[in-house]
C-alpha cells in the first residue's frame, strides 16, 4: 500500500474510532438517570480526600464509614449548617475500624471524628475479607507515587464529561468499563453469581454519594437492589455464631477510640438507620443489646442510634439501606443541628 494511501486509511481509521466512540456514549446518555459523568469514586479519589487530614486542625471534622454514611450524609450541607465543610472518608463496602486505625496510628489529627456504624461491617474482626480492600486503600494512599497522583488528576475531566468511563472497583452490573461489559456475556462455563448489584448513586467532588432518582420512581430497578440484598440477608447466621468474637471486636474500638481522645481528639459513633427488611436479619445476627449497647457501654463519647431519635427513622429508604439524595439533605441537616444543640459540633460563622 503506498503512502499516501495509508494516511488515508489512519485518518479514516481514527474518524471512525472517533464516530464509534461519540455514538457510544450518545447512546448511554439517553438511558435512564443510573448513566451520567461523574467521578469514580475510587482510591485515587479517596487518597486525594486522606491528604487533607494531615493539615487538618481541631476545628475540623472528618467522616468515616461505609455506605450508609456516604450516602446519609451531604457535605454540602453540613457545611451550610455548621460553617465548616467535614473531611468525607466515607467508603463504600468497607468498614470503619480500618480506617479509624490509621487516622490514630499515622496522623496527629485531633478534632472531631464522626463515625457510621453498619453492623454488618463494623463488627467484624481485622482479618474479615471485607476489611482487605479497606488496607488496600490505606496502603495505596501511604504509597501514591506521583505518577498515580498525576494520572488520576490528569483523569478527572474526562471522568466529569464522559459517561463511557463509568467504572469503580466493587463490580457494580452497570459498570460501563471493558472488564464489567466482558463479565455481562453468559459463557456455558461460568458460574453464575448471585450476587448482582447495580450502582444506585454517583459521587461528586466531595465524595457525596447521591442516589439515582429512579431507586424511588422505579421499582423494577429498587428490585434489583432488593434481590442483591436478597441474596445474602436471610441466610444470616444467628448470634451464637459471632457471640465469642464481639467482646474483641468492642476492645478494638474502645482501645482506639481511647487513644485518640488522649490526645484531645473527640468521636461521634452514629448507627444509621435500616429498614426493617435489612435491619430484621442485621439484629438476628447482631442484636442490639448484646453488640451496639455493650459497645456504647465500653466508650466514652456520644452515640447516635437511629431508634432512639424520631428525625433519624422517619425517611423511607428506596433501597433498605440507603438515603434517597433529596431526604439525606433534610437529615444531614437535621443531625448537625442536633449535634451542635448537645454541644458536640461548634457553630462557625455562616
Amino acid at each position: 500500500m503506498k503512502p499516501k494511501h495509508l494516511k488515508h486509511a489512519f485518518l479514516w481509521a481514527i474518524i471512525g474510532s472517533f464516530l464509534c466512540l461519540a455514538a457510544w456514549e450518545m447512546y448511554w446518555r439517553t438511558q435512564t438517570d443510573r448513566y451520567n459523568a461523574h467521578l469514580d469514586d475510587d482510591r485515587y479519589l479517596w487518597a486525594e480526600h486522606r491528604r487533607l487530614v494531615e493539615t487538618a486542625t481541631e476545628d475540623d471534622v472528618v467522616i468515616i464509614g461505609s455506605s450508609r454514611t456516604a450516602f446519609n450524609f451531604n457535605t454540602n450541607i453540613w457545611l451550610e449548617e455548621q460553617g465548616h465543610r467535614p473531611i468525607n472518608l466515607s467508603t463504600d463496602g468497607k468498614p470503619a475500624g480500618p480506617f479509624l486505625k490509621d487516622l490514630v496510628d499515622n496522623t496527629d489529627f485531633a478534632g472531631t471524628l464522626v463515625m457510621g456504624i453498619t453492623p454488618l461491617l463494623s463488627f467484624t474482626t481485622a482479618d474479615d475479607p471485607f476489611w482487605q480492600p479497606a488496607y488496600q486503600w490505606i496502603e495505596h494512599y501511604q504509597k501514591e507515587t506521583y505518577a498515580q497522583w498525576a494520572g488520576h488528576q490528569l483523569s478527572k475531566p474526562l471522568q466529569r464529561r464522559l459517561v463511557m468511563l463509568t467504572a469503580t472497583e466493587l463490580d457494580f452490573a452497570n459498570d460501563l468499563d471493558l472488564k464489567s461489559l466482558l463479565k455481562t456475556i453468559p459463557l456455558k462455563r461460568r458460574i453464575p453469581n448471585d450476587f448482582v448489584l447495580p450502582k444506585f448513586g454517583h459521587t461528586d467532588e466531595y465524595r457525596n454519594v447521591m442516589m439515582y432518582p429512579s431507586m424511588k420512581t422505579d421499582t423494577s430497578f429498587a428490585g434489583q437492589v432488593h434481590k442483591a440484598w436478597g441474596s445474602f440477608l436471610p441466610f444470616l447466621p444467628e448470634h451464637e455464631a459471632v457471640a465469642e468474637i464481639i467482646p474483641g471486636v468492642i476492645q478494638y474500638y474502645q482501645v482506639l477510640i481511647e487513644r485518640f481522645q488522649e490526645r484531645g481528639g473527640k468521636i461521634i459513633v452514629i448507627r444509621h438507620k435500616a429498614e426493617p427488611e435489612w435491619n430484621g436479619p442485621s439484629q438476628r445476627m447482631l442484636p442490639r443489646e448484646k453488640v451496639w449497647d455493650r459497645l456504647v457501654a465500653a466508650i466514652d463519647a456520644p452515640t447516635y442510634h437511629f431508634e432512639d431519635y424520631p428525625f433519624m427513622q422517619k425517611h423511607q429508604l428506596p433501597d433498605w439501606s440507603h438515603m434517597a439524595a433529596d431526604d439525606a439533605i433534610v437529615y444531614t441537616r437535621d443531625m448537625v443541628q442536633q449535634l451542635i444543640a448537645d454541644g458536640h459540633l461548634r457553630q462557625f460563622p455562616r
